[in-house]
């Protein structure tokens, strides 16, 4: 009898029920392995946020922006990883779901936290991934630490691995480079330096310090209840149309009322006293930024100026608000309401201002938008000639100096400031993670004098200093975090230092454009003269004056033969020379020659001595501005060469020739090549390649006096002059002419 078999065939789940299970099991591979795991997922995200909270401040504080930060990172951790777990487990995935996907959201979050603020699609992914991974290692060693059915053995095997990676990683992030520079002693120690104590150190005078404000302030006492003098509110709607509900709920007003504050540090005693006012740049409008200019204010005081440092930090950038628009002009105009303002209380008698004030001496400095915001107002009639509120009293504004740290220098309303007959400076660094392109050299070319005219001009350019140090509130780092750990600090001189450079030339400035005293006239013209008082490190600095007579500017035509004063220029044995910009706008005059040469060769510039007999006769010497880019060329052959010996030879129309070293007078710098990230890889991807760029001439102003030609030859008579020549011995040769003309003391 044969059995009957049945064959069961098993009823497959319909799809809503497999879902149903999934969703049930979501969790099941979640061990306690991989739940401690997580923890070290949250810490990697928890680091990122915090440091992400200090560019993203609230206003409330830092600790509490800290903890804001870290508890809604936590609360979209938690709620990404349960949805993107749920997720996983629709899709089948035996894997441990909420560890992947809080590894995800990590990796998510990381990279958007570094693309928004404009890191790079690369350099995001890359950031992204190895913060991500450490968190994972981190999460693993403490799950295997905690686990009591894995040997010793191996935890210490992991314990070491993972040091060794997290050490690769660290080295990585704090690794940085020096920069490809070869720092050239100064030459000519014998130059004299100035006999007096530094302009840096604290004048005569006892000082006192106050604020004024509109007394309405809901987060500065100074400019609140304690402001010692009630300044009016102002109405900037006619360059500031959108002001954002955000904005307006932090600070209480729009821009319809925009208040005029000010920090004030006054000689005490009876003046009248010059008047300087200060003004920072854009920073994040919840960090103020208006004292961290206290360090000038207080030594200017005490050298007898009024400095008042002016408070615009409403119209600075916020994470929540973004910025105003048009800021730059508004800045502008509202540096110009406070000079009216200080007008207004320099007539009331119960107030510290009162006859104290001399408005025929003010200077303006500026940071960054700052420093393009001082120009703007020096040169106001270009912007607000027609503003009802302003156009009577342009004129009135006798503004005689403006110093500019580290600036912009956009168009507004399509054009730029010219100064002419302002006395102007710049000071720039070489680490500026900002502002990389050295705007201040364009508002310097652009800054004019008639013939004869009182002041001058000058530009002082420091390698090892970046953007931000000249404010003390500002921190070091150019960017803001995270992409701030990316930065390359290897070299950046000490905060310290760059404020006493600062200090040193910021008081020198005023001491001889405000109180006519022509001391420290020298440290303009050459740096040399203060280095006892500056800190150790090289520095490029240009001058001109009234007294500059002009023989050589390369932009008066197109024809590269041809000079001012109907002279002419050639070049000798294969120098290629071409007429191109340099780093400012102007043109200027580009000598090179490639290889290792030993053929020399000449730049020579010609005039016919009866035209300008006269200027030589009344000149001290021979001034022009040349850059060393001679390394550049030497880099593309991977072959760095020293520069050859330039030499000088003027000759005159009697036939006496005199040939000096340039060394002689000041040895020339090599190029700064900065490296503003921590490798050569992250400079070519972060933020776009806005840090690759070609490198930029860094002119050097350097003075030939005619003396030092006599003394060489008894029989070389200035007046007489009619060639002068630049010799190259050897090459490579890359340098940058400009400026070249007659000075007198």
């Amino acid at each position: 009898m044969e059995l009957e078999t049945t064959i069961y065939t098993p009823v497959k789940p319909s799809f809503p029920s497999r879902m149903r299970f999934r969703v049930k099991t979501t969790f099941a591979l979640d061990t306690r392995f991989w739940r401690i795991a997580q923890s070290g997922v949250w810490a990697s995200f928890c680091f990122i946020f915090a440091l992400t909270s200090l560019s993203m401040p609230t206003g409330l504080g830092t600790t509490l922006d800290i903890f804001l930060s870290i508890t809604v990172g936590t609360l979209g951790l938690a709620i990404s990883a349960i949805l993107l777990a749920l997720l996983l487990a629709l899709i089948g995935l035996p894997i441990p779901r909420l560890f992947i996907g809080g590894v995800l959201f990590d990796l998510i979050a990381t990279y958007l936290l570094f693309w928004i603020p404009g890191s790079g699609i690369a350099v995001s992914i890359a950031s992204s991934v190895i913060i991500t991974l450490l968190g994972v290692l981190l999460g693993c060693w403490m799950a295997i630490i905690a686990s009591q059915h894995i040997k010793t053995r191996t935890k210490w095997i992991f314990s070491i691995t993972l040091c060794i990676l997290a050490s690769i990683v660290i080295s990585l992030l704090s690794s940085e480079k020096s920069d490809i520079n070869r720092e050239f002693s100064i030459s000519n120690s014998e130059v004299s330096t100035i006999p007096l104590s530094s302009p840096a150190d604290p004048g005569l005078f006892d000082t006192t310090y106050f604020t004024y404000g509109s007394g309405y302030d809901l987060h500065r006492e100074e400019y609140g209840l304690k402001a010692e003098l009630k300044s009016s509110t102002v109405d900037a709607s006619s360059y500031i149309n959108k002001w954002p509900r955000l904005r307006s709920l932090f600070w209480g007003f729009d821009q319809k009322s925009l208040p005029l504050n000010g920090r004030v540090w006054m000689p005490a005693g009876e003046g009248p006293y010059p008047l300087v006012l200060m003004v920072h740049g854009n920073h994040l409008m919840e960090d103020y930024s208006d004292g961290g200019y206290g360090y000038l204010g207080e030594l200017l005081a005490s050298r007898g100026f009024i400095a008042i440092s002016v408070d615009e930090n409403f119209l600075n950038y916020s994470v929540w608000s973004n910025i105003p628009e048009n800021d730059i002009k508004a800045r502008t105009w509202l540096l110009l309401k406070h000079l009216q303002q200080i007008e207004i209380f320099s007539d009331q008698s119960n107030s510290p201002f009162y006859h104290n004030v001399n408005f025929e001496q003010i200077a303006l400095i500026g940071h960054s938008r700052g420093g393009q915001a001082v120009a703007m107002a020096a040169d106001a009639e270009r912007w607000f000639r027609s503003d009802p509120d302003l156009k009577n009293d342009l004129n009135n504004f006798s503004i005689k100096a403006v110093i500019a740290l580290a600036p912009t220098d956009t168009k507004v309303d399509g054009i730029q400031a010219k100064l002419r007959n302002i006395s102007y400076m710049v000071l720039q660094g070489s680490r500026d993670g900002d502002l990389n392109e050295y705007f201040g050299e364009r508002q310097y070319d652009r800054a004019s004098f008639t013939p004869d005219a009182v002041g001058f001009k000058t530009y002082l350019h420091i390698p090892n200093a970046n953007h931000s140090q000249f404010n003390t509130s500002w921190g070091g780092l150019d960017i803001s975090m995270p992409k701030g750990l990316l930065l390359n600090r290897s070299e950046m001189m000490l905060a310290s230092d760059q404020r006493q450079i600062a200090k040193v030339y910021i008081s020198a400035f005023l001491e001889t454009t405000l109180h006519d005293s022509q001391d420290y006239n020298p440290l303009f013209r050459d740096y040399r003269t203060g280095r006892d008082w500056l800190p150790d490190s090289i520095y490029y600095n240009r001058y001109e004056d009234g007294n500059f007579l002009a023989l050589a500017r390369y932009d008066e035509d197109k024809d590269r033969t041809t000079l001012l004063n109907k002279g002419t220029a050639e070049a000798s044995n294969g120098l290629r020379w071409s007429e191109e910009a340099s780093t400012s706008q102007n043109k200027s005059v580009l000598l090179e020659k490639r290889g290792n040469k030993s053929q020399p060769s000449s730049y020579s510039l010609s005039w016919d001595e009866g035209k300008i007999i006269n200027q030589f006769t009344e000149a001290d010497g021979l001034s022009l501005s040349i850059a060393d880019q001679s390394m550049e060329v030497g880099l593309e052959q991977n072959n760095i060469l020293p520069l050859s010996e330039i030499t000088i030879t003027l000759d005159t129309s009697d036939g006496v020739s005199v040939t000096l070293p340039l060394s002689q007078f000041m040895t020339l710098q090599p190029m700064i090549i900065p490296q503003f990230t921590k490798n050569k890889w992250l400079e070519k991807h972060f933020d776009d390649g806005n840090y690759n760029l070609p490198e930029k001439a860094i002119l050097q102003t350097i003075e030939l006096p005619f003396e030092d030609f006599e003394r060489a030859n008894s029989n070389f008579k200035p007046a007489h002059i009619h060639r002068f020549t630049l010799n190259f011995n050897t090459g490579p040769i890359k340098i940058i002419l400009d400026d070249v003309g007659l000075y007198r003391n």
